[in-house]
């Protein structure tokens, strides 16, 4: 018989010596090297089977689960649209789909969570996400609705919610248009928008406002006509001022009073004396003695005049300058002008800082009553479209309640009697998992432990079936085959060849059979 010869690779360390080629292992090689590390085997099952049962059976809690079945029926006024030629199958199947999304929506779970008065934060949605499930019944129109929790009586309350839920969303969707939620959002929005009038109006009444914007620019306006005014009378003062300076200089140098006249009686006396003469000569001749000492003294006297000795002589009268008077009384209308332009301007400062104050505290007050005004006409105009979206939702209402009622609640969930429950099933697995990990680590335990004597893995030498007697070296096997065999028979020894059958060997104790461990053949053996 030819031996099959091995021809996997030996790796450095563990290669057997030239000529001698290693032996293929079988089941009895497996479970004998099994067998040898069987207290390893165990201890590594225990450590690995105890902690994943348990995780298992803290992990993997019981849960109940609920279960509800809806019916869903065809409207025969309002169909949903197939294709043509499709048939009644399959536009049922459209529907069932359709109804099983909206079930199976976040949406309806939202709505759920908010009808029972909870908060629909993440934690909560996940938790219903996770436990809800929907499923058709096969060649039936029946959707099958479960939801697996902790408690019967939670499964079965949460179910029912959820149900109950999808059918007021599907009658909102389907038949009111979101009108009654749209008159919720009216009324929601005209209280907000009463609010911010309220908010707006008492703002202005804390502050002693009637129109903010009017007064804001009013007060603007005033700022602006004040600083004119004020400019023309500082122009006006210093106008005035100035002009009474300048009569005032002219003042210093124009005498207060003046000679009016001066009064003598030169000339008097020269026309007295020529009606004398006149008078004289109507009587005496122009010889005459009285006549010519008349004239005698009117030239004594025309002489006197004409010389100037008569000038300037006799009584003088003095009185007030009229142009010192005039322009004194100038002055004084200008310095009395400047007067009164300066009190007017100081009136004119004093208004202007008041307006300025006032227009500085409105500047304040702007970014609040913009908030303010923003969020009363956001809210108004938001009350506006919601009315009117509210209207045209009632007006859109259909009498026809067909569509909504094409659902019905066929069975609804009850508290389930029984628990479903997969810690025997993650035991089981756990189990397979350690038992499997113990056996790899036995069986490579010991094939390394093996693998450090080549002995262990040499061909057996053969009986040749041509030779005759053959008398086996039989050799200790390395551990750990000399414990599997203990158990064992001793290998049978050389038979001749006429007789017609061998003793067969022990499975146990075919890794202590006869070995070769030389390259040269055994004795009475041939080389194959």
């Amino acid at each position: 018989m030819v031996l099959m010869e091995s021809t996997r690779g030996s790796s450095s360390g563990n290669s057997a010596p030239e000529g001698v080629s290693r032996r293929e292992l079988d089941l009895f090689d497996l479970l004998a090297l099994a067998w040898s590390k069987k207290v390893l085997i165990v201890l590594v099952f225990l450590v690995l089977f105890i902690p994943m049962a348990g995780a298992a059976w803290l992990v993997l809690k019981p849960e109940y689960v609920a279960q509800s079945r809806l019916l869903v029926l065809l409207d025969p006024e309002d169909q949903a649209p197939g294709a043509a030629g499709s048939g009644g199958a399959f536009t049922l199947d459209q529907v069932l789909q359709s109804e099983a999304e909206i079930l199976n929506s976040e949406t309806v779970r939202r709505l759920a969570i908010e009808r029972q008065g909870g908060t629909a934060d993440a934690a909560t949605l996940k938790a219903l996400r996770d436990g809800f499930t929907v499923e058709r019944a096969p060649n039936a129109s029946v959707l099958q609705a479960s939801y697996a929790g902790e408690t019967p009586q939670s499964a079965a309350n949460a179910l029912n919610a959820i149900v109950d839920a999808y059918l007021a969303y599907r009658h909102e969707v389907l038949v009111e248009d979101g009108a009654d939620a749209l008159s919720d959002r009216l009324r929601a929005a005209e209280i907000s928008a009463a609010v911010a009038d309220t908010n707006l109006r008492t703002f202005l009444t804390e502050n002693g406002i009637v129109d903010f914007q009017a007064e804001r620019l009013a007060l603007v306006t005033r700022v602006t006509e004040l600083e004119n005014a004020l400019l023309s009378a500082e122009a006006a003062m210093q106008s005035a001022r100035g002009g009474a300076a300048a009569l005032s200089e002219r003042l210093q140098d124009m005498p207060q009073s003046i000679e009016l006249y001066v009064e003598n009686d030169v000339t008097g006396q020269l026309l007295a004396l020529e009606v004398r003469r006149r008078e004289l000569t109507s009587r005496y001749q122009d010889d005459a003695p009285p006549v010519q000492a008349i004239d005698r003294e009117i030239r004594s006297l025309r002489e006197l005049v004409q010389s100037g000795g008569a000038d300037g002589a006799g009584q003088r009268r003095t009185g007030a300058n009229p142009v010192y008077q005039e322009l004194n009384t100038a002055r004084l209308q200008r310095e009395s002008e400047a007067a009164a332009q300066a009190r007017l301007a100081s009136t004119l400062r004093s208004q202007l800082e008041a307006a300025r104050t006032q227009a500085d505290r409105l500047s304040g007050l702007a970014s609040q009553y913009d908030r303010l005004s923003r969020e009363q006409v956001s809210r108004s105009e938001a009350a506006s479209r919601l009315a009117a979206q509210s209207a045209a939702a009632a007006s859109r209402r259909g009498a026809s309640t067909g569509v909504a009622d094409s659902v019905r609640i066929v069975e609804r969930a009850t508290p389930p009697a029984e628990a479903r429950s997969l810690r025997r099933a993650g035991i089981a697995a756990a189990g397979i998992v350690a038992l499997g990990a113990a056996m790899l680590l036995g069986l490579l335990t010991a094939y390394f432990d093996a693998t450090r004597d080549p002995r262990a893995l040499r061909r057996p030498a053969r009986l040749d079936r041509d030779s005759d007697l053959f008398e086996a070296e039989v050799e200790p096997a390395p551990s750990p085959y000399r414990q599997a065999a203990s158990v064992s028979e001793p290998p049978p020894k050389a038979r001749p060849r006429s007789v017609p059958a061998e003793t067969p060997e022990r499975p146990l104790a075919v890794l202590a059979r006869v070995r070769d461990f030389g390259s040269r053949p055994l004795a009475g053996t041939r080389p194959i």
